[in-house]
């Protein structure tokens, strides 16, 4: 099944039950990577998630943080959310679309299975970079599909060389034989 092209598909996909795979035992290395990272660097403190879903990231840290921004497109998926409104905040919102509030800045950014919806990766990649504090990190998570020579894995091979040019802190590739699944992920800090 292709996935939703527009908020209103993504909404019924969540009300439909679609995404609920990703509460599943099998999901969580991926996510206890993104967490670990951002534990080992010290960048829980305010954290934007693109590509948030339900916040499923938020629930894998070890120590909330103290400021929270879940972007994505499908409101139906925050009513799906349990998180702290005092420390969390959702916006409905396009990757290419999202502008933080005046002034904001943020210690960690994860783009979580988001970036292959993107013409301009790279672009993003450097416009989201601008909104980090110094010292900051961007995680990214890339499903990677069996075949390499999918249009995936040529976004995954553009991303990373756009990322080549920050300190890549960590670079891997996670695969559940369980699940039957790929991922690509990287950790870097933009300079």
């Amino acid at each position: 099944m292709p996935n939703a092209t527009n908020a209103a598909e993504w909404d019924e996909e969540y009300r439909a039950g679609r995404w609920d795979f990703l509460h599943d035992v099998k999901e969580s290395p991926r996510y206890g990577i993104l967490a670990g990272w951002l534990a080992s660097t010290r960048t829980t403190r305010a954290l934007l998630d693109i590509g948030c879903g339900e916040g499923l990231l938020w629930r894998h840290l070890a120590q909330s943080p103290a400021r929270y921004v879940g972007v994505d497109l499908s409101p139906a998926s925050f009513e799906k959310a349990s998180l702290d409104p005092a420390t969390c905040r959702f916006v409905a919102s396009d990757l290419h679309d999202f502008e933080p509030d005046d002034g904001e800045r943020f210690s960690a950014i994860v783009f979580n299975e988001v970036l292959y919806f993107s013409q301009e990766p790279e672009a993003q990649l450097a416009r989201y970079a601008a909104m980090l504090e110094e010292g900051g990190v961007i995680a990214i998570s890339m499903y990677a599909p069996k075949r390499p020579t999918s249009g995936a894995h040529k976004l995954i091979a553009r991303v990373w060389e756009a990322s080549d040019a920050w300190t890549v802190l960590d670079d891997l590739t996670l695969s559940s034989a369980a699940k039957g699944v790929t991922w690509k992920l990287r950790l870097v800090r933009p300079q």
